[in-house]
Order: structure tokens, then C-alpha cells, then sequence
């Protein structure tokens, strides 16, 4: 009993910040239980449970009691500086409408919104443009002022009240946008990052810093489309290429070549492949492929720091001029192609390769049918002697790595 009383005690005594400290180590299920059960430790918990929203995979219910908190509860809904939102595309004959609506006009304070489809894919978003929803007016007259904005949920044609009071915006992606960039030049004075579905959805004369496309990787026009990015060329440090319908017709190897010649100066760069799940249902290792070694063109760098590459279709590069194949199918392999890039490029500090292997599987086997798995090594160049280090991981990330939306 003594004992009890004494560590009741020593409890209560601790200072704000150690327990700051140690509701900051709990994962967000243990906070959820903590805020429940420890009166000493529950606001500490409720400032870091609603300071950072996910509610992108949750149930219906889930959403609804979170809605029904905030809109209760006004010190909890000026809590929320980050909020990502997954909702239904049949949203509008819903009767949650009102109690998203509702919600979202009592966050004051939300910096970074993300509102995708629900179900939606490793980007955050699905690809296709045609889900879109018209109910644009749940965010148009919201109070908050965003830096971080992300969505491919509503028809940018039923934005166009919100981006005029969003100045602060600095970081925008909206992977879905094919047609013309949707903001007036006087709008977004302070975007520097930037993500759309093409090189056409770009708008001209932005000093942008920071690209990510949505790219067809389909025959010689989408290449030569590249050769508009030059125009970023004096103010670009960053450029990612997600490709889509990929083909053999394009390699790896021109796309480099391409992006040199137009952005020589450009610091960081990554590759990646985003395949609907329909096609990759329908993807046979038969249909892979192997490529001409890219390292000749990644030597034309001459201010590269990091590099990118994940692919789920290609299956080693030949290096003809030393009769050499980088096969991509274990972690050894994949960490000499890494290597290999290093050398290539002498001002990389870091380079993350990944790629896709199917382990004994038949030729004939589809997607769905044969073990899968993914594999990735990162290589990291020391800053005392030069050396490389390497770390090997099993899941692709490519927004971790890539740092799109990193300040």
C-alpha cells in the first residue's frame, strides 16, 4: 500500500516536460488508451493525438466520432495542425457531409490537408481523374491558412474560391490535374513545390524549386515533353518522375539524357513507377523487362546529391561497354547497382535503388498468383573518408525517400 501511495506521488510530481517527453515515445494507439486512463497524462496525449490526424483508412464510425469531437470541442479542433482525410466518392448522398463540413470550419490552425479518395493507392491518390467530386465548398470557406495542400479528391473547378485566400500554400500536389494549372498567376504567390498528372498542367513563369509528375512513360512525345522543364532551370533543386504506362519503347538511359541536358544543375532526382492495381493485376513476369545502363547519363550530374530509383518492371540493366548485366533480383545485386551509381556520379551523398522480385515463380504466373516481394538498399556516402555505406530495406516508400514534401 506504502508503496503504491509513494509511486502515486512521484507521479503527480513530474514536471510538464518529462511527461511531454514520454507521451512523444507512444505510438498513437498507446496514447489513445493513456488519454483514457491517466488524468496527469491525458492533455499532453490530446495535444499529440489531435495535433496529427490520419483518418485515411478509417471506418465510417471513426470518422464520424471525430467529427462529432472537434465540432464539440473547440480547444481540440484548434489542436489539429495536420489532418489527412480519405472520404468516400459517393460522399455527396452521404449524411456525413454536413459533419465533415462542420468539422473542418472549427480547425482554425490545420498547415497540412490531405483529402484523397478512401481505398486510394501508395501516393495517396488514385490516378484516375473521373471520381472526382463536385463538393469543393466543403474546404472554399474554411478559416484555416494551409502551407501543405494534397488532394485528389474534388474537381479543381469547384476550387476556384479556395486558392485565393491560401497564400500561404508552398507546397501543393494535385496528382489528378491533366488540364491547365487551376490558380490565376496572383494566386499562390509563395508555391515552390508543386506536383500535377503533366508536363502541360505545369504553369509557366512560377520560380518553382520543386517538381513531381505524374509521367506516361509511353512513346517518343512524352519524352520530348521533358524538354519543357528547362524553363525551371534557374530556380529547379528537385525533380521526381512517377511514371505510368510503362513500355520498352522509352528506357531509362534517354530519360536521364533528356533531363541532363535540360536541368544540368539539378541537385535531386527520382524515379519511380505507379501502376493501378487493375494493371498490375494483369502484369505477367513474362512482360519485364532489362534496360541499357543509365550510369553513363547519371555521370552528366555535375551537382546531384541524391538519386531515386524504384521500379517494379525492370529487371537488370545491360552495361555494354563492359560487358556487364546489373541483374535487379536480391539485395546483393541491387546493392553493386547502387554502388555502381556512386561511382558514376561522384557528388551523390545518397542513392536508394529498389526493385520488385518474384522468387520461384513460373514464367506464365500473373500478379496475383506468385510470391512477390520488394527490395531496396540505400547507399550513403560518408562525409570523413568517402567510403559507401549501405542499408537494406523490403517496402518501397518513395514519398520518404524522395523528400517531395520535406521544408
Amino acid at each position: 500500500m506504502h508503496r503504491r501511495r509513494w509511486r502515486q506521488r512521484t507521479t503527480m510530481n513530474l514536471p510538464p516536460e518529462i511527461c511531454a517527453k514520454i507521451c512523444e515515445e507512444l505510438g498513437q494507439k498507446d496514447r489513445v488508451t493513456l488519454c483514457r486512463t491517466s488524468r496527469l497524462l491525458g492533455d499532453q496525449v490530446q495535444r499529440l493525438i489531435y495535433r496529427t490526424v490520419d483518418l485515411r483508412r478509417c471506418t465510417a464510425q471513426a470518422l464520424r466520432s471525430w467529427c462529432l469531437a472537434v465540432t464539440r470541442h473547440s480547444e481540440l479542433a484548434e489542436r489539429v495542425h495536420v489532418l489527412s482525410l480519405g472520404l468516400p466518392t459517393d460522399l455527396a448522398s452521404s449524411s456525413d457531409l454536413g459533419k465533415i463540413a462542420r468539422a473542418l470550419s472549427r480547425c482554425l490552425n490545420v498547415k497540412e490537408l490531405s483529402i484523397h479518395p478512401e481505398d486510394s493507392g501508395p501516393f495517396g491518390d488514385r490516378y484516375e481523374s473521373a471520381m472526382s467530386s463536385i463538393q469543393g465548398w466543403l474546404i472554399t470557406k474554411c478559416p484555416f491558412r494551409l502551407t501543405k495542400f494534397s488532394h485528389s479528391y474534388f474537381k479543381n473547378a469547384f476550387l476556384s474560391e479556395f486558392w485565393t485566400p491560401q497564400s500561404d500554400i508552398r507546397v501543393l500536389a494535385i496528382p489528378t490535374c491533366t488540364e491547365k494549372f487551376p490558380c490565376y498567376d496572383d494566386q499562390l504567390p509563395n508555391l515552390i513545390a508543386l506536383e500535377v498528372g503533366g508536363v502541360g498542367s505545369l504553369p509557366i513563369g512560377r520560380a518553382l524549386q520543386r517538381i513531381q509528375l505524374r509521367w506516361s512513360r509511353y512513346s517518343a512525345e512524352e519524352l520530348d515533353e521533358l524538354s519543357a522543364l528547362g524553363r525551371y532551370s534557374a530556380t529547379l533543386t528537385m525533380l521526381n518522375l512517377v511514371q505510368t504506362r510503362m513500355t520498352e519503347q522509352i528506357s531509362t538511359l534517354q530519360i536521364l539524357d533528356r533531363v541532363v541536358h535540360g536541368l544540368p544543375g539539378l541537385l535531386h532526382l527520382g524515379i519511380t513507377e505507379f501502376t493501378e492495381l487493375k494493371a498490375l493485376r494483369q502484369l505477367k513476369i513474362a512482360d519485364r523487362f532489362s534496360e541499357p545502363s543509365p550510369l553513363t547519363a547519371l555521370a552528366k550530374f555535375t551537382r546531384l546529391e541524391t538519386f531515386v530509383f524504384y521500379t517494379q518492371t525492370i529487371t537488370g540493366f545491360e552495361d555494354f561497354t563492359l560487358d556487364h548485366v546489373y541483374e535487379l533480383d536480391d539485395h546483393l545485386n541491387i546493392q553493386r547497382f547502387g554502388l555502381a551509381i556512386m561511382e558514376a556520379c561522384p557528388t551523390l551523398r545518397r542513392a536508394d535503388v529498389g526493385a520488385r522480385i518474384f522468387p520461384d515463380s513460373p514464367a506464365g504466373a500473373s500478379y496475383d498468383y506468385h510470391p512477390r516481394q520488394e527490395l531496396t538498399c540505400t547507399a550513403t556516402r560518408t562525409s570523413i573518408s568517402g567510403a559507401v555505406a549501405f542499408n537494406y530495406g523490403t517496402h518501397f516508400d518513395f514519398n520518404a525517400v524522395a523528400k517531395f514534401w520535406d521544408a
